[in-house]
């Protein structure tokens, strides 16, 4: 038989450190930890959308002409993520945790043309973000390369904080 006996001071300060830590885990793993690996993701999208500086792989010609003529400033700055997609890039709120890219029913801001007519042709309606990602991820993806980037070292990096945080309340 082993008999354990405690010293009620110790005793005191073991159940002291595991409410603290208890504490860190419900605060900050579930809301701070979320916000910063959300907040991590964005920026890690916007910092890699800056980076380009040529669209992979390269345009239609029929396309790149289009951009050329009725585009942001010529080409070859028109295939750089700009405006809708960048406005709609932050950290969000989703369910009880947090979302890093693209805000949920986030829209365009309509009036673009879907014909090819540039500013003097027909004007379409807003469109969601969702759709251009369907339409280009699979061709020039950003999302994904960024996803796995982020899951080998921002995630690790503030998994390390977490478990550094919750040591310190472990004293």
């Amino acid at each position: 038989m082993i008999k354990i006996e405690v010293n009620k001071l110790d005793q005191a300060r073991l159940f002291k450190a595991l409410e603290r830590l208890q504490n860190v885990v419900k605060v900050q793993g579930k809301d701070t930890m979320q916000w910063k690996c959300a907040v991590d993701f964005y920026q890690l999208v916007m910092k890699n959308i800056s980076k380009r500086s040529r669209p992979f792989p390269a345009y239609s010609k029929r396309y790149r002409n289009w951009k050329y003529e009725y585009g942001w400033m010529g080409y070859p700055s028109p295939w750089r993520l700009r405006g809708d997609l960048v406005k709609s890039l932050g950290a969000y709120r989703l369910g009880d945790g947090y979302l890093g890219g693209v805000q949920p029913g986030a829209r365009d801001s309509g009036g673009k043309s879907w014909f090819g007519k540039g500013k003097l042709g027909p004007k379409g309606p807003a469109k969601s973000i969702e759709m251009y990602g369907r339409v280009e991820e699979h061709r020039r993806p950003l999302f994904k390369p960024t996803q796995d980037e982020y899951a080998k070292d921002g995630w690790l990096k503030r998994g390390d904080e977490m478990l550094k945080r919750m040591g310190a309340e472990w004293r």
